[in-house]
């Protein structure tokens, strides 16, 4: 078997079992890129970007926070990486940010 596709066969299977077991976790849009990244994304237009804080529970891992301002429309962005059997995963969520998030997650 071609080693790229072991490594994105190893990254389907371990998507597979994410949201088999953890069927809480929607709204993602997924890949797994020939390297065998599995990546996340999802654009809300609400919220706060929670589903990466329900993975990094599931997946392991800190999300990082961030807010990006340009020309006073702010957006949100919630970052996570972290390797779960075996398999890399990047995860990112972006979203309307209000007033009271800033840099680093605080809020």
């Amino acid at each position: 078997m071609n080693a790229h596709l072991s490594c994105q066969l190893s990254a389907a299977l371990a998507l597979a079992a994410l949201l088999v077991d953890h069927p809480e976790v929607q709204g993602i849009t997924w890949t797994a890129d020939p390297l065998g990244v599995l990546r996340g994304e999802q654009y809300a237009l609400d919220g706060d970007g929670r589903v990466v804080d329900t993975c990094a529970t599931i997946l392991g891992g800190r999300p990082v926070r961030s807010v990006l301002d340009l020309d006073g429309d702010r957006t949100g962005l919630v970052q996570l990486a972290t390797v779960w059997r075996g398999v890399p995963v990047e995860i990112r969520a972006t979203y309307p940010a209000s007033t009271g998030i800033t840099v680093g997650g605080v809020r």
